[in-house]
């Protein structure tokens, strides 16, 4: 019987010292999507309400995974190899199960809360920090996380090396749970990672890119003419123009619908317009990422996937990473972009 666990830091007020707590939830995995989702459904049980130590305390991501360790201690003392858990099921018969931690629902703090490893690092692989991700084709694939390496590294108090790794010098309570593996527990985050993470990145890239050709305007007024049409969302104001809170899953879906087209006409111009081949090449490339990072988010939202659409997602991945480059201005921080600057200033003198 899969397990699914869920947690997130929750901010409670400000009028009691910012107190926060972590709330966690449990379902089990034999749960249709679509009902386990549904808010009048119960299907998720909120097992704790775990108190945050107050602000400026040490560790307290060790304390919150400590407390949920405790809390989750029957699922991790279970037998295997017994005679297993007698369960009352919805059709009136009683069987025996085995509760396995399969799967857990979180944002990258509660990731790297769980997997116990530094923040700003993978808690799947050993990438090092601040390395270019990407599609696999278009990258060497690195070492997936071994749990196992990582208790033998701590028999030996080899702490430099888990330092290197970037993984706690602790022994992660995770790692005691029948058939599970704390690094491969992290599902996909459609509106973490990719509505509220990517799409609303390439957003911000793609506003400052057009900044940048001094057609911005253009594209705020195609933003904000959208016609009335049933399944589409209007927007009465530009984008950078609406509070960061405002833009949720809803807002991120609504967007995509009609990003492509509010865009094509602003940069897929003809190259009679006075534009460089440097200009056009670089138009080409931001409008393919559009396009190839619209096509994957709606392909994403579907209810079910066959090999064909599975296909089809794979195939606008490559294509994104492939033309994401024609933002690398725009990704730069000010600081990076500075540096750069300044190699080439002296690159330049010397020459």
């Amino acid at each position: 019987m899969p397990v699914i666990g869920a947690s997130d830091k929750t901010h409670l007020t400000n009028f009691s010292g910012d107190q926060h707590s972590w709330p966690l939830y449990l379902t089990i995995g034999n749960i249709r999507k679509d009902i386990r989702r549904t808010p009048k459904k119960p299907a998720w049980i909120l097992v704790e309400l775990i108190p945050c130590p107050p602000k400026g305390a040490k560790n307290t991501d060790d304390a919150g995974h400590s407390a949920f360790g405790t809390v989750l201690t029957p699922l991790r003392n279970l037998d295997i190899t017994g005679p297993g858990l007698k369960w009352n099921c919805a059709d009136g018969f009683q069987r025996r199960c085995y509760p396995l931690l399969a799967a857990w629902v979180g944002d990258y703090p509660e990731q790297v809360m769980i997997a116990q490893v530094s923040y700003g690092s993978c808690p799947m692989c050993e990438i090092p920090k601040g390395a270019p991700m990407g599609h696999s084709t278009c990258r060497t694939l690195d070492n997936p996380r071994d749990q196992h390496v990582y208790s033998e590294l701590l028999d030996k108090i080899d702490i430099d090396v888990l330092h290197t790794l970037h993984v706690h010098p602790i022994r992660n309570q995770f790692w005691q749970f029948p058939l599970c593996n704390v690094y491969r527990l992290w599902q996909l985050d459609e509106l973490h990672q990719l509505l509220l993470g990517l799409v609303k990145d390439l957003l911000h890239w793609l506003l400052k890119y057009l900044k940048a050709r001094n057609v911005k305007d253009q594209f705020d007024n195609r933003f904000t003419s959208v016609p009335r049409y049933p399944g589409l969302q209007r927007f009465s104001k530009p984008f950078d123009s609406m509070k960061s809170s405002s833009w949720q899953r809803k807002e991120i879906q609504g967007m995509i619908r009609t990003l492509s087209v509010n865009c094509a006409p602003i940069v897929d111009c003809s190259k009679d317009d006075g534009k460089t081949v440097v200009e056009t090449a670089s138009d080409e490339m931001v409008m393919g990422a559009v396009r190839a990072l619209c096509e994957f988010s709606l392909l994403v939202s579907q209810q079910n996937h066959s090999d064909l659409s599975l296909t089809a997602l794979d195939d606008a991945l490559k294509r994104f990473y492939k033309m994401e480059g024609a933002f690398r201005d725009q990704k730069m921080s000010k600081s990076a972009k500075a540096k750069v600057d300044e190699q080439l200033a002296i690159e330049s003198h010397q020459l």
